[in-house]
């Protein structure tokens, strides 16, 4: 038997591959979206090229969808291969397209260590922050630490749930002070490259530049203190960081998806810290302030949207700031492609995953997931019979939670939670209205160590981690 050889696949059976690669990695709406009939994906050798038909789409796709298409490309064509964005009929200006030349070059990168003053301005500037009755006081806090960095309560915490503008607010602090303290010593960085930065240099025997580039600098900026939690060793040094920063009378701001007190695995001494300084939270906007967002994204992009368009995507779109731009980009990108003037009925079909997670009712198993994982208990014991301090108190709030964010009675709660009785969900509930009202603490023992919080602010914090907005 003779078998035929094997052949390499032809320029198109790869771009085919590509092609069907992407839709799976994104789903066929997104790659119907970005990837349509104006997006071309070509094989080269060094990899893929994908032609756009504007800076718009391509800042888009480079933003969201890079590493993406670098995991298909290298799946499909091999190790090492990179991608290419290209504008149709256009060069790449840095200008145009900011975001394409960052991270277009798909090759690792070596570990870099910033300066302590950046002479690149960041992303985010304090004047294009939209200020509502939601985040009015952390944007003072903000304008407040640009006028006068030294000299503010130390440490400022803002926290708030995930894309509500806290990195917008601390970019653009640095952006401030970079202009109008030209002088100071400032960092900003992550959690995470805090995090990562530490343990190059323990590896690496750098300690002691580490600890002259953080420790020597007028204003330390933290995004995402969170992301220490758990680790002992980084908190450790965090917590001399801070020391030898706040010994000189120098600030520290950091922002973190949940107040302080509500910090697990966190080291006791750096919790004290941040609960003694000026803690800010920022909740989500309200409806002025999410129209008057899109209104500004439109403007800034250069497109017309109509009014009721832009009032029917703030009225919709409630959870964060970042679900509302993606789904203002949607429609823009749609406007775009297709050259059609965007209607109601259009973007009520465009939007439609968006109004689906609007609109879907949460339910009784989603509640007690997401306490179960608060209190760090498994769901079934908050169904069972147990009785100690953890269990009982995740029991009530998860009671709490399905009579206020569902329809369900208190006998059927209570026979779906463990067949219990409805006068055990009616005093569960009682209890945490009565201690809500009181502006009470709740305390209890987990896995995790000793916990003592504000019940109102656990409870906003469990909302928030539920699928759908209780707003």
């Amino acid at each position: 038997t003779v078998r035929a050889p094997t052949l390499n696949p032809t320029a198109t059976q790869t771009v085919c591959l590509l092609q069907d690669g992407i839709e799976q990695k994104l789903g066929e709406k997104k790659f119907r979206t970005w990837f349509g009939s104006d997006t071309a994906i070509e094989a080269i050798p060094s990899g893929m090229r994908v032609t756009v038909p504007n800076a718009f789409v391509g800042n888009w796709i480079a933003s969201n969808y890079m590493h993406d298409l670098v995991a298909v490309v290298q799946d499909v064509c091999g190790a090492g291969k990179q991608v290419e964005l290209r504008i149709r009929n256009a060069e790449l200006r840095a200008t145009d397209a900011p975001a394409v030349e960052r991270v277009a070059d798909s090759r690792p990168r070596p570990h870099l260590t910033a300066p302590h003053r950046r002479e690149t301005p960041l992303r985010c500037e304090l004047e294009s922050f939209v200020v509502g009755e939601s985040n009015a006081l952390a944007y003072s806090v903000a304008t407040r630490m640009v006028a006068r960095p030294i000299g503010i309560a130390s440490p400022v915490v803002l926290h708030s749930g995930c894309g509500l503008g806290k990195t917008h607010l601390l970019q653009g602090i640095c952006n401030g002070i970079r202009r109008t303290h030209p002088t100071l010593q400032w960092r900003y960085l992550s959690g995470e490259d805090f995090t990562n930065e530490f343990v190059h240099a323990l590896r690496d025997n750098r300690l002691d530049q580490f600890r002259t580039r953080f420790r020597q600098v007028d204003v330390l900026l933290i995004d995402d203190i969170h992301f220490l939690a758990g680790k002992k060793a980084t908190q450790d040094e965090f917590l001399h960081t801070f020391n030898a920063i706040d010994g000189m009378g120098k600030t520290v701001l950091l922002t973190s998806d949940r107040h302080p007190r509500a910090l697990t695995d966190m080291a006791e001494p750096i919790l004290n810290r941040l609960i003694a300084g000026l803690v800010v939270e920022m909740a989500p906007p309200e409806f002025a302030t999410r129209r008057e967002i899109l209104r500004r994204r439109v403007e800034s992009l250069g497109f017309e949207l109509a009014g009721v368009i832009l009032d029917f995507v703030a009225q919709h779109v409630t959870r964060n700031v970042r679900e509302l731009e993606g789904a203002l980009y949607r429609l823009v990108a749609l406007a775009s492609l297709t050259q059609n003037r965007i209607d109601l009925e259009t973007a009520r079909q465009s939007l439609d995953d968006y109004l689906s997670r609007e609109r879907r009712p949460i339910t009784l198993d989603e509640i007690i997931d997401t306490v179960a994982t608060r209190f760090g208990i498994s769901a079934q014991s908050i169904n069972s019979a147990a009785r100690d301090r953890a269990v009982s108190l995740a029991r009530s709030v998860a009671m709490y939670l399905a009579r206020k964010h569902t329809r369900m009675s208190f006998p059927v709660i209570a026979r779906q939670m463990g067949g219990k009785s409805h006068s055990t969900v009616l005093m569960a509930t009682q209890r945490v209205e009565e201690t809500l009202q009181a502006g009470g603490n709740v305390r209890w023992r987990s896995p995790k160590g000793e916990s003592d919080v504000r019940l109102a602010e656990l409870i906003a914090e469990i909302e928030r981690g539920l699928p759908l907005s209780a707003a």
